[in-house]
């Protein structure tokens, strides 16, 4: 900006006072002189450019520069006005003494502008050791410099805001006071209003303008005055502090000292408690949950609200006493109180037990509580803190449980019992269907009897696979699943599996396929009932729900190293597929893809969910892919040991050497009259002797009577049951009884019927309904 001189009267008056004026344009530094300031310094005005390095370095005498540098710093930084007397160097007469004054104009905290005027005071009748020499100029900046420090101790370098109020606003101020406002400099802080630094309500909903003129009127009638206030930085964060203010004189004139304490860091504490103790308060409440501290020296107890809530009582600002608690303790669990108590106090371990306590209103409440020892320095225990908890609930929960585990264990025993009863029921009767079946298919029917006895047959055979079903549902549920290890062929069970099926997708015209590596012609140890059990499922269901085109069974090997050989296993087929939102539910019990493929295809529903449960007890996945009307994909991989033994001699874990059985004498143990007619049958067909006993009790004596190479044994019968049979048996004195074969021959469905038929010294076990040749195998493979 161009400084605008007086008009010529003023230059006059000043001509006359003989001084010359300067304008500084700080942000710029452009300076204008007046012409009787270029006169002054002996010059013509415009010979010479101003400016402030030009004025120092040119006019200002090298030992009074400091002067002038520290007295400009002072009025541009803190405000003070600039004057001081000084030798400036004229063009014709030499150092002449001047006296410089300045005024600075600042906007928004940043000077602008300063402007000033310099007097020739040479001529000054004036005591000349009283003129500005250096060594004189430089003892007075010492000792003004030592003032200051000392100043500076109690005001500039305090870690709390100080300021000087009157009634115009700040009037001084601490650097302290700058960095917590986060002003610029002491100037800007200066120029700005107060009330600025306040918001416009302060934390009790009284206007701060208001409260302030408040605290101002006590502070003046009583001379102090300290209180909380919320003041406001310059970025507009509010932050709280301690004012103390306090009214003194300067210049004769009352003024405010006011001091400003940040106490951020003191209510961010305070406020960490509170909401501590708040937490702490509100989970107690939550987790029916007190503390405790017991003083042992003084005998006084402190307890939490939710502790006294826990007791029945009332909050108090201490705890009950020892004698009114010990009371409140169930008189069957104090002796159990004071030891765990006398335990922490002596050995100084930490207590953690249950109790019972006594309401005020009578009521007996279960508690947890928790106790630690505290010692002093000597290693004294002085007192001892903790925690109760409200369990009343848990325990009453917890016997609930309790007895709904009895409760369910007994259900689980009536069902086991049930399922034994009503399988015994159905499988005896199905032995016999099942079993003249046979014995009918053999003698050579007619065309038309034949297709009779087909169905009735297959009609059998799927009863008798949805009542397997539903047992081995019942074991695995039970944990009754146990895997043999023995040694089979991998590829002679693939190709039994498919010809078990072969005739029902025959029926159905639908080209059931086997696709093999060569490789597979092996001998591997593992459970091959289980694994076929498995791939069976898996068949049946694929020809079950394939109108038409193929299911192809695939077997190979995908890794084989040292003695293990992991085989990938897939049953593929075209049938009607699954829906894509039914495919994570076709494993779930009794669950099919649609709900009319029940009424449509049959099944229990259960045949894959034991396929699953089977494959996950061994660690191995199953996963399908489908797509409906397309067809599914079914496929696993299980690896085995590789079994060292040559092919002939295993054949799926039975002998492969099979006898004749002409010339055996067997002990028929049944009280069932059509399964002592079927056994007869087979066993005239099979060339077999054998005597029939209608109980337990009887079979004891015929084993006594004759010499018999096998016993078939029942196990549910009257008078004595096969159990007890078995044992008195074994019991017998001559050593030919403990090495009888006894086979169990049973239709109970009991989950552990084959454990406690091995327990009790039977050899082997035969659940019926039973095949015709499985029971041939297993009789001639106890064959002498």
């Amino acid at each position: 900006m161009k400084s605008q001189f007086a008009p010529a009267s003023l230059e006059m008056v000043i001509s006359g006072v003989n001084a010359g004026i300067w304008d500084w344009e700080i942000q710029t530094g452009k300076q204008v002189w007046s012409d009787r300031l270029f006169e002054l310094l002996g010059y013509e005005p415009g010979e010479i450019t101003p400016g402030y390095g030009v004025f120092t370095e040119k006019f200002v005498h090298p030992d009074d520069r400091i002067i002038v540098t520290e007295a400009i710093k002072a009025q541009l930084e803190n405000n003070v006005p600039y004057l001081v007397r000084v030798r400036l160097k004229t063009k014709k007469n030499g150092y002449r003494h001047f006296e410089c004054r300045g005024t600075a104009k600042f906007e928004n905290g940043k000077p602008e502008r300063m402007v000033g005027s310099i007097s020739d005071i040479h001529d000054q009748k004036i005591d000349q050791d009283q003129l500005p020499r250096l060594d004189g100029v430089l003892q007075d900046l010492t000792e003004r410099k030592i003032v200051e420090e000392k100043l500076s101790v109690i005001f500039q370098y305090s870690t709390d805001a100080h300021l000087l109020l009157d009634e115009t606003g700040i009037v001084d101020c601490n650097e302290a006071a700058v960095k917590m406002l986060l002003c610029k400099n002491k100037s800007e802080l200066l120029s700005i209003h107060p009330a600025r630094f306040s918001p416009e309500y302060q934390p009790d909903g009284r206007t701060s303008a208001e409260k302030a003129s408040e605290m101002d009127r006590i502070a003046y009638e009583t001379g102090y005055n300290r209180f909380e206030w919320i003041h406001k930085k310059m970025n507009g964060e509010e932050f709280p502090v301690e004012v103390t203010l306090n009214p003194v004189l300067i210049s004769n004139k009352k003024i405010l000292l006011v001091v400003w304490h940040d106490i951020s860091h003191r209510k961010r504490a305070e406020e960490v408690i509170r909401r501590n103790e708040a937490m702490l308060a509100e989970s107690q409440q939550l987790t029916h949950s007190g503390s405790w501290e017991a003083d042992l020296i003084t005998g006084q107890n402190y307890w939490s609200d939710e502790a006294f809530r826990i007791f029945g009582l009332e909050p108090d600002s201490g705890g009950p006493d020892t004698e009114l608690f010990s009371k409140m303790i169930h008189p069957d669990d104090l002796h159990l109180y004071k030891s765990h108590i006398k335990d922490a106090i002596n050995h100084l371990n930490p207590a953690s037990f249950d109790l019972r306590i006594v309401l005020p209103d009578g009521k007996i409440k279960f508690i947890h509580a928790i106790g630690k020892p505290f010692l002093d320095q000597a290693g004294r225990v002085v007192k001892l803190y903790g925690a109760i908890m409200d369990i009343d609930t848990h325990k009453k929960t917890e016997a609930e449980l309790i007895k709904a585990k009895e409760e369910a264990e007994m259900a689980a025993v009536a069902k086991s019992q049930f399922l034994s009863t009503m399988s015994h029921e159905i499988r005896t009767p199905m032995n016999a269907v099942i079993g003249f079946t046979h014995l009918l298919l053999q003698q050579d029917p007619k065309p038309e009897q034949m297709e009779f006895l087909n169905i009735l047959k297959f009609s059998a055979e799927n009863l008798l696979v949805l009542i397997n079903d539903i047992l081995d549902f019942s074991k695995i549920e039970a944990g009754k699943i146990e895997f043999e290890e023995v040694d089979f062929n991998i590829l002679l069970l693939l190709e039994n599996i498919r010809s078990g099926v072969l005739q029902k997708a025959n029926e159905k015209g639908i080209n059931l396929k086997l696709i093999v590596d060569i490789d597979l012609n092996m001998v591997v140890i593992g459970d091959p009932v289980r694994l076929g059990q498995i791939l069976t499922n898996l068949v049946s269901n694929a020809v079950k729900f394939t109108e038409k085109g193929k299911v192809t069974i695939s077997a190979s090997i995908s890794k084989r190293e040292n003695e293990t050989v992991t085989i990938d296993f897939k049953v593929e087929d075209t049938g009607i597929g699954i829906p894509k939102e039914k495919l994570e539910n076709i494993f779930d019990s009794f669950t099919q893809a649609t709900s009319d493929t029940t009424r449509k295809y049959g099944g229990s529903g259960l045949g894959l969910t034991i396929t699953k449960k089977l494959l996950e007890l061994q660690q191995i996945s199953i996963h399908v892919t489908s797509e409906q009307g397309k067809g599914s994909v079914f496929y696993f991989s299980m690896p085995f040991k590789v079994g060292q033994k040559p092919l002939g001699e295993h054949t799926n874990g039975i002998s492969k050497n099979t006898f004749s059985l002409k010339g055996m004498k067997l002990l028929i143990v049944e009280d069932n009259a059509i399964n002592v007619f079927l056994m007869k049958n087979f066993m005239k067909q099979w060339e077999v002797e054998y005597d029939v006993a209608e109980n337990g009790l009887i079979a004891l004596q015929k084993v006594q009577e004759n010499d018999y190479d096998l016993v078939l044994m029942d196990l549910q019968m009257p008078e004595m049951d096969g159990y007890e049979a078995t044992l008195r048996i074994r019991q017998l004195p001559e050593a030919k009884y403990a090495e009888l074969p006894i086979i169990a021959l049973t239709a109970s469905a009991m989950l552990d019927i084959k454990d406690i038929a091995f327990t009790v010294g039977m050899n082997d076990y035969v659940s019926k309904p039973f095949s015709p040749a499985e029971l041939y195998a297993k009789i001639s493979s106890y064959r002498k």
